[in-house]
């Protein structure tokens, strides 16, 4: 048994395991690497996909399973396999997606499979969005991609207008079977009523290699929030949104100041 064996550590990226920069500091590398040599499990939450986020984590032991797309999906790196996936089931999510792309021609509508990324509104192929995107997207119609299996949609654009959608979508009863989210300033995203987070942690806690530890969670924003007052320990990072600080047991320095480092270290004061 070491050190870190009682805890799993689990953590957002944007805004929070990464930096502004959007790389994982020196710090928090050696950090984890202590964690997880000590006995402790790591493992990330966020909107990203596995493949987008692996190019970020390189070098960083990942030793449980993942929550991607926002909490549709639990994924485990070194099985290379999905471990839990909630979809968008029925024709009401298809009427919708139709009615954004139809209705808002400029937001970046987006249909996210555990597989690609379909484009499916009208875009400048130059935008820099796509420029940076590390993860597998495909530009086609909304008809080409009804019959597969989604696990989030997510527009990107001005955030006036995605507020303006969000309560045309209000008004549709998707707060019904969805949960939908702010997971940056001009992103915005639909996951299934039952996928989040934080109801990916009651997952998490089952697999064998975490039970009976305890939980801590750190993120920064809306997407996140579910997630720390589920776990057992949430830590809102010091740059996170304040509804996010207002739920979380602690609020810790900012991503540019070394979080995970700064968390690793509570536990090692045995203040957590």
């Amino acid at each position: 048994m070491g050190k870190y064996s009682d805890y799993v550590l689990i953590s957002d990226m944007d805004g929070t395991l990464l930096s502004s920069k959007r790389e994982v500091s020196r710090e928090n590398r050696e950090a984890l690497r202590r964690f997880t040599e000590g006995g402790g499990n790591f493992c990330v939450a966020t909107g990203r996909t596995p493949e987008d986020a692996l190019h970020l984590l390189q070098g960083i032991e990942i030793n449980t399973s993942c929550v991607f797309f926002n909490g549709a999906m639990l994924y485990d790196y070194r099985q290379d396999k999905i471990t839990k996936a909630v979809t968008l089931q029925g024709q009401k999510w298809r009427d919708f997606a139709a009615f954004v792309v139809e209705n808002f021609p400029e937001l970046c509508t987006q249909i996210f499979t555990s597989e690609v990324c379909y484009v499916v509104s009208r875009i400048n192929l130059e935008d820099p969005l796509w420029e940076r995107a590390t993860y597998e997207h495909v530009f086609c119609p909304l008809s080409e991609v009804t019959g597969k299996d989604w696990l989030k949609i997510m527009v990107h654009g001005e955030p006036s207008l995605i507020r303006q959608m969000a309560a045309e979508a209000k008004k549709m009863g998707m707060d019904e079977i969805s949960n939908n989210f702010f997971a940056a300033d001009v992103c915005y995203e639909f996951v299934d009523k039952e996928a989040s987070k934080g109801h990916m942690l009651k997952y998490l806690r089952q697999l064998p290699e975490n039970r009976g530890r305890k939980i801590i969670a750190q993120g920064d924003y809306g997407n996140d929030t579910y997630m720390l007052q589920m776990a057992d320990t949430g830590v809102a990072s010091g740059n996170a949104h304040e509804d996010t600080k207002a739920v979380a047991d602690i609020v810790g320095v900012t991503c540019d100041e070394h979080l995970a480092s700064y968390v690793i270290g509570l536990i090692d004061k045995g203040e957590i």
